[in-house]
């Protein structure tokens, strides 16, 4: 890879974590906002189900991504790394989802942060083997 192609991929992982944080961070709002409409003082306990939602959908996306353009090469390459290493990147979050269990385990009970924590691993795995089926 060319010295270009080295500073084009990096711009496009930016680009692509960008966007992808921000889809992230709409969808923590919308989440709030939906939950603190329904029952006043809701929006924080949404929270990390808006992180759980997010991962999922993550995982998802980057199974289709990987199914399409996972050895591509050329152009190909460029779109996995804007979408997979970017997008998807910058929409799930390991360290909000760990912030959140710790949160679950100060706020709730332990139970219920360790479900969360099996539940984020295991749905992951599956809505990212969904996403590479669905896409093949």
């Amino acid at each position: 890879m060319s010295a270009g192609a080295y500073l084009l991929a990096a711009l496009l992982v930016g680009i692509g974590s960008g966007l992808g944080t921000i889809a992230r961070w709409g969808l923590r709002e919308l989440a709030s906002a939906a939950a603190a409409s329904r029952a006043a003082g809701d929006g924080d306990r949404v929270r990390p189900w808006s992180t759980f939602g997010a991962n999922l959908l993550a995982c998802f996306l980057i199974g289709i991504v990987v199914a399409m353009f996972g050895s591509a090469t050329g152009a190909g390459e460029f779109v996995y790394l804007l979408l997979a290493v970017g997008f998807c990147g910058g929409l799930s979050t390991l360290a909000t989802a760990a912030f959140d269990i710790v949160e679950l385990v100060r706020r709730t009970t332990f139970s219920l942060a360790l479900a969360y924590l099996m539940l984020s691993i295991g749905g992951g795995m599956a809505a990212l083997w969904l996403g590479l089926v669905i896409a093949s």
